[in-house]
């Protein structure tokens, strides 16, 4: 098993493997997908530590809730980069700029018209049916709409603190 450190309970391989449940082909495997960090090298050993157990049981859950290892991968990698649900599920657009109304009527299956009209803009077949997996049919529309909202807030908070930035930069 792993021996305690001053930075939390370190493992070889084995003990990790046995710590999680996983094979240690498969922390292997996870390794070379880009799912699991890779260990500390210490001389010729290789060292892992509660990073890594807590990402192979992140892993397991999402697997354990039908999530494909390309899946799971792009959601680790979205957690790991602060991108938002929105932007993992592929109801926004991760890059350029976008009006707060722009993004609501994309979210919300509606696109602003110049003359205020509007019109349906259906969403990506998997992602609709990565949110009923994920909340079941009967709440897709309030999961759409609170991921809207927060990829909104975390766009304007994105904005806030890059003017913040320039203008500390200016002084």
């Amino acid at each position: 098993m792993g021996a305690a450190s001053s930075s939390g309970t370190e493992y070889r391989i084995e003990g990790l493997a046995q710590a999680s449940g996983a094979t240690v082909r498969t922390i292997r495997a996870y390794q070379d997908r880009g799912l699991l960090p890779r260990p500390e090298r210490r001389g010729r050993a290789n060292v892992y530590g509660d990073v890594h157990l807590a990402r192979l049981r992140q892993i397991a859950g999402l697997l354990g809730r039908g999530y494909s290892l390309a899946s799971v991968k792009d959601l680790l990698e979205a957690w790991n980069t602060g991108r938002g649900l929105g932007g993992v599920l592929g109801l926004v657009e991760v890059h350029g700029p976008r009006t707060d109304m722009e993004l609501r009527a994309q979210i919300e299956h509606t696109a602003p018209l110049p003359d205020a009209e509007a019109v349906t803009v259906a969403l990506p077949a998997d992602t609709i049916r990565s949110v009923q997996r994920l909340v079941g049919q009967e709440n897709i529309a309030a999961f759409v709409t609170a991921a809207t909202e927060r990829e909104l807030q975390a766009r304007t908070l994105d904005g806030l603190t890059t003017t913040h930035r320039q203008s500390s930069d200016i002084d």
